[in-house]
C-alpha cells in the first residue's frame, strides 16, 4: 500500500509539473509625438522566454482610418511607428495576431501645424510672427551673431548683426508642433541700431526718484520679496547667470512682484581684462538666458566691480545692450554713503548685493529714503533721458 502511495504521489505531481503555465500577458501601448506627428505602437510583455517566444509568433498591424499598410515587426523590435496629419482627428485600429490576439482603437487630435504668419524688422530686430503660442527658442544665435529670443508669445526676434543672413530658424509651439522656419534677415539701416552710450551713474531726479539696485544673486532675500509685494517698491536686480539659475524660483517671484531683471553678465569677470569676443560673449550669454528665463530680454546692463572702459563699452553694444548704469551710493551696514558724501539726493543709483543680512540693509534703505521725501523708482532706458553719461564708475563690485 505505501507502495502504491508513493506512486500515486509521483504521477500526481508529474502531471501538476507537466502542466502549461499561465500564459504571458502582452499588452498594447502608444504615445503621440507632435514634434513629429507620429504615433508610436509597442508591444509588452513579462520578462522571461516565454514571453520572447510568444511575441516571436505574432504580428501588430496598424491601420489609419482602415487605410494603413500592416507591417511586421520581429521579437526585436516590437514596435509600429505611423505618421498621422496635423490639424485633424485620426482613429487608428491596433490588432496583434498569433497566440494573443489583441485589438484596440484610438483616437488622435493632431495640432494644426506650425506656420510662419508674418516677418518683418522693427527697431534693429527682426521681428517672426507665428501662427500658435511659442515655447522659448531652442536656436540661441543664428548666422554667428543674432541672438534668438521669444519677444511675445506668438512673436520671436533676432538681432541683426549688420549683414544679411539666410538660415532655418528652429520654432516648437506650447502644443509641441515643431517647425523648421527659412528666414531671411536683411541687413537693417545702421542708424536703427542703437549702440551703448557710456555708463550712468546718476539718472532722472524728476518726482524725486532715487533708483534701488541689487546685484549678483548668490543669495535670495525672503525679506526683501516680502516688502516688495507689500510695498510695491521697484528694485532692479542685475543677475549674473550662474547665480540666478540656482534661484529661477525665487527670480519668477521677483519679476513677479515687480521686479526688474538687468544684465550683469554670466560669470561676473573684471571685463577690461578680456578680449572683446570674451567680453562680447560675457553679456550676450547672460542677456539671452535671462530673456528665456523671465519672458523680457534685458536692454539694461551693469559691469561686474563698476570696471569700464571703451572695450566694455562696445563689448554691451554688440551684445544688444542698449545702456550701462553704475551707482553713486552705496550701503555701509545700515548707513547709505553717496559718492561726495552728501545726503542722498534724487537722481541717485544706489547699489545693494543679494547677501546674508540684505533684508535689513533694505528696510534701512527704505527709511532713509522716506524720511529725505525721496521716492524709488523703477530703473529703466527712459531714466537716463537728458542724463549725461560719466566716463568712469565709481568703483565697487
Amino acid at each position: 500500500m505505501l507502495g502504491i502511495g508513493l506512486l500515486a504521489l509521483v504521477v500526481l505531481a508529474g502531471g501538476l509539473l507537466g502542466r502549461p503555465g499561465p500564459a504571458p500577458v502582452l499588452r498594447l501601448v502608444w504615445a503621440f509625438s507632435p514634434a513629429s506627428n507620429t504615433v508610436t505602437v509597442r508591444v509588452t510583455h513579462p520578462a522571461g522566454t516565454s514571453g520572447q517566444q510568444v511575441l516571436a509568433r505574432s504580428r501588430l498591424v496598424v491601420s489609419a482610418d482602415g487605410g494603413g499598410q500592416p507591417e511586421r515587426w520581429s521579437a526585436a523590435v516590437a514596435m509600429v511607428r505611423m505618421p498621422v496629419p496635423p490639424g485633424r482627428r485620426t482613429s487608428l485600429l491596433i490588432r496583434l495576431t498569433g497566440p494573443q490576439p489583441l485589438t484596440r482603437t484610438v483616437t488622435v487630435a493632431v495640432p494644426p501645424p506650425l506656420r510662419l504668419v508674418a516677418s518683418r524688422g522693427a527697431s534693429g530686430r527682426w521681428l517672426v510672427d507665428t501662427s500658435s503660442p511659442l515655447r522659448p527658442p531652442a536656436t540661441r544665435v543664428l548666422c554667428g551673431t543674432d541672438q534668438v529670443s521669444l519677444a511675445a508669445p506668438s512673436q520671436v526676434a533676432l538681432s541683426d548683426g549688420g549683414t544679411a543672413c539666410r538660415a532655418r530658424l528652429q520654432l516648437t509651439a506650447q502644443d509641441g508642433e515643431q517647425a523648421f522656419v527659412p528666414v531671411m534677415i536683411p541687413a537693417l539701416p545702421q542708424a536703427s541700431r542703437p549702440a551703448v552710450d557710456r555708463l550712468y551713474c546718476f539718472a532722472s531726479p524728476a518726482g524725486g526718484a532715487v533708483y534701488i539696485t541689487i546685484d549678483d544673486g548668490w543669495t535670495p532675500s525672503a525679506q526683501v520679496l516680502a516688502i516688495m509685494r507689500r510695498t510695491h517698491v521697484p528694485v532692479t536686480a542685475f543677475l549674473i547667470q550662474k547665480a540666478a539659475q540656482e534661484n529661477l524660483g525665487y527670480w519668477r517671484a521677483f519679476a513677479a512682484a515687480g521686479g526688474l531683471i538687468a544684465d550683469h553678465t554670466f560669470s561676473h569677470p573684471n571685463l577690461t581684462r578680456l578680449p572683446l569676443r570674451r567680453a562680447t560673449a560675457q553679456w550676450a550669454k547672460d542677456r539671452a538666458a535671462l530673456g528665456r528665463w523671465f519672458g523680457q530680454t534685458p536692454d539694461l546692463g551693469r559691469p561686474p566691480y563698476g570696471a569700464f572702459n571703451r572695450r566694455v563699452e562696445v563689448a554691451a553694444a554688440r551684445g544688444r545692450l542698449l545702456a550701462l548704469a553704475g551707482w553713486s551710493a552705496t550701503m555701509s551696514g545700515d548707513t547709505v554713503r553717496t559718492w561726495d558724501g552728501k545726503p542722498l539726493r534724487a537722481g541717485e543709483i544706489v547699489i545693494l548685493h543679494w547677501v546674508p543680512g540684505l533684508g535689513g540693509q533694505f528696510a534701512a534703505l527704505l527709511a532713509q529714503i522716506s524720511a529725505l521725501h525721496l521716492h524709488p523708482a523703477p530703473l529703466t532706458l527712459a531714466s537716463f533721458a537728458g542724463i549725461a553719461p560719466q566716463q568712469r564708475s565709481f568703483g565697487g563690485d
